[in-house]
């Protein structure tokens, strides 16, 4: 997102207060997500509110976890609007699948 926004580390680096690169660089190799405070600053330099900002760490986890479905990202990006019937159905639906793992590890055995 900095480089399509033509931003350079040293331009984040200064929006955040810091004086090295970097903390810049650690965060964007995945070494670590920056503390809310410092995300929100992080979004302000960016141009994005701090909903997108969010957005797109939850889009980064779930493509590390090899979800990649759409329907899955926009799923768990609703999940602080889901009713608590709608969150009872997910975690249902997560438990069928790690039950189904755990039969399917045992089969293998």
């Amino acid at each position: 997102m900095r480089t399509e926004k033509g931003l350079t580390q040293s331009d984040i680096t200064l929006a955040l207060g810091y004086d090295s690169r970097s903390y810049v660089s650690d965060v964007e190799s995945g070494k670590f997500i920056p503390q809310p405070d410092k995300l929100k600053k992080w979004a302000k330099a960016l141009g994005m509110t701090q909903r997108a900002m969010n957005d797109l760490l939850l889009e980064a986890r779930l493509e590390d976890l090899g979800l990649t479905d759409p329907g899955m990202t926009l799923m768990f990006k609703e999940v602080p609007n889901m009713t608590s019937e709608e969150l009872e159905s997910v975690v249902r639906a997560y438990k069928a699948v790690i039950k189904a793992r755990e039969a399917k590890g045992k089969k293998k055995s």
